[in-house]
């Protein structure tokens, strides 16, 4: 774990997530790359020397910086152009963005890893209205806001539908998560995005994205929050609670159209990722 590690974490999520054999971990290339994306004197040569090793992932790097997302006139053909046009922080969160979708399409489906891209892209949507710092950050909380789902999936597959039959009729996620698991996705979210050493900011809001008010980083869990809510395969009333909603200054004048603007936004990662 690293120093980020939660406070008075469930002993069942480091129980599980410790002696989970099948647990991927982060491909070397990915870490080696985010290693020298903390360092500040990193240049570009370096970064795009490491990414290149990986064919698989400079691939789909350079599919994405030609998607309609980012709108480049011309075609990039190199990871050091696409980085001296992007900056890095943007391939940070392309980077993560091809290493976890493996992890997340074999073993939770196309469901959560389509919900997780356009919750993504709604928390950078939200973000940008609300000129919040970061976007490229708010993309990464976004994208894995609900890792921990698929880490509870790895580990015991026949339960999680049992636990979707219950939201269906109402039951609250997170309880329904304790009763068959003995954790929720929010504290084993937490617990691997600290395992990966990512920033603190995405452990946080993995573990508060169901009860942003409880966050010490109260405006980035409910960025998650409102994102996550808003891109759900189907809108379940009421979207929001209220409280949460008043203690957050966005005006969200129609639900159902920001959630048509934030769905049409990600079609075109959705086509470059899939």
């Amino acid at each position: 774990m690293s120093d980020n590690k939660a406070k008075n974490v469930n002993p069942r999520v480091i129980e599980v997530l410790e002696n989970l054999p099948e647990l991927p971990s982060m491909p070397s290339v990915v870490g080696q790359a985010l290693d020298l994306l903390e360092n500040p004197e990193t240049d570009v040569k370096q970064l795009a020397d490491t990414i290149s090793r990986d064919i698989s992932m400079t691939t789909q790097i350079l599919k994405l910086v030609n998607s309609a997302y980012y709108g480049f006139p011309s075609q990039i053909t190199s990871i050091n152009k696409a980085m001296a046009l992007l900056g890095f922080d943007k391939i940070k969160s392309l980077i993560l963005s091809v290493a976890v979708k493996p992890m997340m399409l074999s073993y939770s489906g196309k469901a959560l890893w389509n919900h997780s891209l356009r919750c993504a892209v709604g928390c950078q949507h939200i973000a940008r209205s609300l000129d919040y710092g970061d976007l490229d950050e708010a993309f990464i909380m976004g994208l894995l806001h609900d890792i921990g789902k698929t880490v509870m999936q790895i580990y015991n597959k026949k339960a999680y539908p049992e636990i979707d039959k219950l939201v269906a009729i109402g039951a609250d996620i997170l309880d329904a998560e304790r009763a068959f698991y003995g954790f929720t996705h929010t504290e084993m979210g937490r617990a691997l995005v600290d395992k990966w050493k990512l920033p603190l900011i995405i452990g946080i809001t993995a573990e508060h994205h169901h009860n942003p008010l409880k966050s010490e980083e109260a405006v980035s869990a409910s960025i998650v929050y409102v994102a996550d809510k808003i891109t759900q395969e189907e809108l379940k009333f009421p979207i929001f609670d209220n409280e949460i909603i008043n203690c957050f200054d966005y005006e969200i004048q129609s639900p159902e159209a920001l959630r048509e603007e934030i769905f049409e936004l990600s079609k075109p990662i959705e086509a470059a990722l899939s």
